[in-house]
């Protein structure tokens, strides 16, 4: 074969390869009549109008967040710690850990040394001011004392004589032993300050209690509102009265009471009721804060109301 032939052959195969740019699996030779036209472009993409959406609205300039206010006392405060440490002793208890235990006794001791500081600062304002200085009202030095107590007792004696001539005293009795042990102590009372007393037996009594100065009781108990025996009553001399006791008293017990209610019955001042106190400089600061309200009064009942429901209008 010659030369000729054989790359006529090889031109012929060539041109009948198989044409896989096309896309469509032709042959070049099958679309040859289409001349330059066989270089097809590629269809133009549609462009897709997209609906008009409505422009977002402006993004709000970027400010510096501002902390958050915190609620509550702030930590490690004297109410912040009253409101919390016992959650951190709970934790402790049910669940030691170390950094558990470790913290509750962190907060307990800060509350220490918060107290420490608060009494140091107190006793720097304490020492040497007229109204703070506890000092200044009971001395501790004994000699200073000694003077009050001899003061206090002789004021006491004088007082008690006071009332004696003022006011006397109605004793109840029935016949129990606590009433005979109290019909001592009365006769003690009369000896020494010489009380004018009426004993009036609500019961029968002992032979040793006996006597032609008790009288029987005529409804004086109900009338003063006596529930237990033996009963002790101060009165003036307008029958003005004060339940002093209704229960066995001891002597000094009874001298106290009695000022006390001298005192109610208005029989002795404030200042005649002080003297028989082991106390000096006694004196309330009171003051009256401007814009404060009078009735300071939250309950829901009137105080009033309640005392005559339960005992009939005493105390009115």
């Amino acid at each position: 074969m010659s030369r000729y032939l054989l790359g006529f052959l090889i031109l012929t195969f060539s041109m009948s390869a198989p044409a896989s740019d096309t896309g469509e699996g032709s042959r070049w030779l099958d679309r040859k009549a289409e001349g330059y036209f066989w270089y097809k472009s590629e269809p133009e993409q549609e462009v897709e109008q997209e609906n008009e959406e409505e422009p977002a609205p402006p993004t709000p300039p970027i400010t510096q967040e501002t902390t958050p206010t915190q609620e509550g006392p702030s930590p490690l405060s004297s109410a912040w710690i009253r409101a919390n440490i016992q959650a951190y002793l709970d934790a402790a208890i049910d669940n030691p850990t170390v950094e558990n235990v470790a913290a509750y006794l962190y907060i307990q001791k800060y509350a220490m040394d918060k107290s420490f500081a608060f009494m140091d600062a107190s006793q720097e304002v304490t020492l040497g001011h007229s109204s703070f200085d506890e000092i200044n009202r009971r001395p501790t030095a004994t000699f200073a004392n000694r003077k009050l107590d001899e003061m206090a007792t002789s004021n006491n004696k004088s007082i008690l004589e006071k009332v004696s001539s003022s006011a006397g005293i109605f004793f109840f009795m029935d016949g129990s032993e606590a009433t005979q042990i109290q019909a001592e102590i009365i006769e003690m009372l009369e000896r020494n300050y010489q009380f004018d007393t009426i004993k009036i037996a609500t019961d029968s009594l002992p032979n040793e209690l006996r006597g032609p100065d008790i009288r029987q009781d005529n409804g004086h108990a109900a009338q003063m509102g006596i529930s237990s025996l033996p009963a002790i009553v101060l009165m003036r001399g307008d029958g003005v009265y004060d339940i002093v006791s209704q229960a066995p008293v001891s002597y000094p017990d009874l001298q106290k009471r009695i000022l006390v209610g001298a005192k109610r019955l208005g029989v002795i001042s404030d200042q005649d009721f002080n003297s028989t106190r082991p106390i000096a400089n006694i004196s309330q600061n009171m003051a009256a804060l401007p814009g404060a309200s009078q009735n300071t009064s939250s309950v829901p009942i009137p105080a009033e109301q309640i005392i005559r429901a339960f005992n009939g209008g005493m105390y009115q």
